[in-house]
């Protein structure tokens, strides 16, 4: 619906949710969208986009101050201090916003025991997160992929180091002592429905590590150490301000205009000017239920036992598997996914989902229920649409979390403290 030569209203479903399209004087354009969340309170978001035909690039920026810049083989998500890039050939990399590189992908070949020779993924980590902060590794860390795809897009498929067979016996039975944990720690990250102090089963402990680590990593991810919050950056801080404005406007000339008033057939446009949601900078404890804790460490389990094995934890497996329905993935790395409400929003790190309903054959993407998120991500409850090749790369990244969670139990249980 024109408002004026340059700002459009368009309403959705049951004119409870819309969007606001308003073309700037240098080209670019601005969306405020308004969604009904399914408890019924309401979300007001927006971004910027700018296309730059030359070199083939959109890039969006958010009103709580992330960025995404889709180009013709790449898409750049920057969430704070570092910036997640995905190529169209499968790779992956992430940088910091100091130009140190995080992880980088690249393609090797790798002769297996029968001198046939196989193209791998090759994953170089430089970084590693402790206690909510980034540290680099004293040695890069070296991790290798077997390459696959899915409906013609390529992926990684994490191959699990091996280790000898002793290293697993300490997983398949309790602690002779309960392991003492650094409850204050873990708690800054996650609030589990029923804290433990201690533990006597290892796999429960790698399990509430799983989950608390993935969110403490989304904070690492995002945080600004002694920088201006994410939040407070100038680009964010000018497109909310150009926001409000814009709102207002529709909202004058929509108040003074019989005819619009009538079209818009009762929109709300008022409520668009309810304040942005903020991004919150500070660790802020993501609520645990007790099903979603003990679902994860029965993934935990399955999965020290797919390491032993040897096996690769591979989403068409999961699929076709008898407990798909009740499967949880933990996002890897920030990823930026449609709602089906309408409009965008962000998956961090950490945040676990799980199928709404099982994806169509041939369909790359699922429909995902938000199940545990933290304060920047999308909503507890939403619905969202996840591209499967995303979703490969969280299993990749659960895989790997438990082989690291493996390791950190191995070294604290002999102290009984972790």
């Amino acid at each position: 619906m024109s408002v004026s030569a340059v700002t459009n209203v368009v309403p959705h479903g049951d004119h409870k949710s819309f969007d606001i399209r308003h073309k700037n004087s240098d080209g670019s354009q601005m969306v405020i969208s308004q969604r009904l969340l399914p408890d019924g309170s309401k979300r007001v978001t927006g971004f910027r986009e700018t296309d730059n035909a030359r070199d083939g690039t959109s890039t969006r920026i958010y009103s709580d101050g992330r960025r995404v810049t889709q180009g013709r083989d790449f898409e750049r998500r920057s969430v704070g201090k570092m910036d997640f890039v995905t190529k169209r050939d499968g790779l992956r990399e992430a940088v910091l916003s100091d130009g140190r590189p995080v992880f980088r992908d690249r393609y090797a070949a790798y002769r297996d025991r029968d001198g046939s020779e196989r193209r791998m993924i090759e994953r170089t980590r430089y970084v590693h997160w402790s206690h909510g902060h980034i540290e680099s590794h004293d040695r890069p860390m070296v991790r290798r992929y077997d390459v696959g795809d899915i409906y013609g897009a390529p992926v990684a498929l994490y191959r699990p180091s091996r280790y000898a067979p002793d290293y697993y016996r300490g997983f398949h039975s309790r602690f002779l002592a309960p392991v003492v944990v650094a409850t204050a720690a873990a708690a800054a990250w996650a609030a589990f429905a029923t804290p433990v102090t201690s533990y006597d089963d290892p796999v429960a402990l790698m399990g509430d590590m799983q989950i608390s680590s993935g969110f403490e990593e989304a904070y690492a991810d995002s945080s600004y150490s002694g920088a201006t919050p994410l939040y407070d950056q100038p680009d964010a801080v000018a497109l909310r301000s150009q926001m409000l404005a814009v709102q207002q406007q529709v909202n004058t000339s929509v108040q003074g205009n019989a005819a619009l008033k009538d079209q818009l057939a009762g929109v709300d446009v008022q409520a668009a000017s309810a304040q942005v949601q903020q991004a919150v900078s500070s660790a802020v404890p993501v609520q645990i239920s007790e099903d979603v804790r003990q679902q994860v460490r029965q993934q935990v389990r399955l999965s020290v036992a797919m390491h032993q094995n040897g096996r690769s934890l591979v989403l068409s497996d999961v699929l076709a598997s008898g407990y798909a329905k009740i499967f949880l993935f933990q996002t890897a790395q920030p990823v930026n996914v449609d709602a089906v409400s309408g409009g965008d929003c962000f998956l961090n790190t950490g945040d676990l989902i799980g199928f709404s309903t099982l994806p169509a054959a041939g369909s790359p993407v699922a429909e995902m229920n938000v199940i545990a998120s933290g304060s920047n991500s999308c909503r507890l409850g939403e619905r969202v649409q996840v591209r499967l090749t995303e979703l490969q790369e969280m299993l990749n990244g659960f895989s790997e979390r438990v082989e690291d969670n493996m390791q950190r139990v191995s070294a604290c249980a002999a102290s009984r403290r972790c």
